[in-house]
Order: C-alpha cells, then sequence, then structure tokens
C-alpha cells in the first residue's frame, strides 16, 4: 500500500486527542427534548389553525440543532432561514426546469450545499428542503417562502425564547 493511501485511511480512526462529546446532564436531555416538542407542536398547530403549511420534514432535524447544539455554527439564525430559503429556491429551480428525477434532486442537493458554503449559510437540514420540490413536484415559488423560510423563521424565535430561558444557554452565538 502506497504511503499516501495508509495516511488517507489513518484520518478514518478520527482525530487524535478527540474522544468524542461528552454525556449531557438529564436536565439538558429532557429540556432539549422538549424545545424541539413545544416548536413541533406550535408550527403544527399554527398549520392547523391558519389552514396554510408551515411544517416541512427538515424542521423536525432544524430543531434537534436549535435545541440540542444552539451553539454550533449551523444552529445559528442565519443559517437556518438562508439556508431553508436558499435550498429552497434551488430546488424549486432545479424542478422547474429539468423536472422531477432522482439525478435531478442529486444535483439541486449538491448546488444547494455549494451555494450556502459560499454564502456561509451553512444548514445540514436544509439540504433535505432543496429535495422537496424536486421529489414532490412542486413548483409553486411561494413555497420557498411558506412554508420553508417561515417555518425556519418560526423555529429561530421559538428558540430564541425558549433557550434564552434557560439558565447557561445563550441563542443565538451570533446573528450575522
Amino acid at each position: 500500500m502506497a504511503e499516501n493511501e495508509r495516511s488517507y485511511f489513518d484520518k478514518w480512526k478520527g482525530a487524535k486527542g478527540l474522544s468524542g462529546i461528552p454525556y449531557p446532564k438529564l436536565s439538558a436531555i429532557i429540556l432539549s427534548g422538549l424545545g424541539g416538542l413545544v416548536t413541533i407542536l406550535l408550527i403544527a398547530g399554527l398549520s392547523l389553525e391558519a389552514e396554510f403549511l408551515c411544517l416541512i420534514v427538515p424542521l423536525g432535524a432544524t430543531c434537534v440543532l436549535i435545541f440540542a447544539a444552539p451553539a454550533a455554527p449551523f444552529s445559528q439564525p442565519r443559517n437556518v432561514v438562508l439556508g431553508h430559503l436558499l435550498a429552497a429556491l434551488v430546488g424549486l429551480a432545479f424542478f422547474c426546469v429539468l423536472g422531477s428525477a432522482f439525478w435531478v434532486a442529486a444535483l439541486a442537493n449538491g448546488v444547494a450545499i455549494a451555494l450556502m458554503v459560499a454564502t456561509k449559510t451553512v444548514h445540514p437540514p436544509a439540504g433535505a428542503t432543496a429535495l422537496i420540490p424536486v421529489l414532490t413536484a412542486n413548483g409553486a415559488w411561494l413555497w420557498a417562502f411558506y412554508p420553508a423560510a417561515l417555518g425556519a423563521i418560526i423555529c429561530v424565535l421559538i428558540g430564541l425564547i425558549y433557550n434564552n430561558a434557560i439558565k447557561g444557554r445563550v441563542y443565538p452565538a451570533f446573528w450575522w
């Protein structure tokens, strides 16, 4: 095996000196889960009451970031809102130009990731947001604003209220 191949596979072992995430306190576990539960319930309730959809599946993953890792860069408001909006617009554009196919979904996902990296708005759940218009054959441009962006904004607002009410938590770590 060549030297460069050996060093490549050595990377699979992980970074030296890092042993993973420390185990959180029970209160942090419960509060994180409760934050996601409350957020999804409120968004679903708003969707039913207002009779328009505010809840999309990737928002469940957004809640994981906002409530379990509120200090993480991917959890910050800019990343959450603009990541979902950008990915939704990319997914819609690819569907409108190329139609609904798995390869179009893959292309939309890759381009959305590249654009999020280029604009410093990486939000991992938004990768799934880019897939939705392509895989559901939805070409309605307003979908990018609601439910995608509106749902993300609601998650951020609830994250602001909820996380800052918990002693020791600060959200957001930064706005821009």
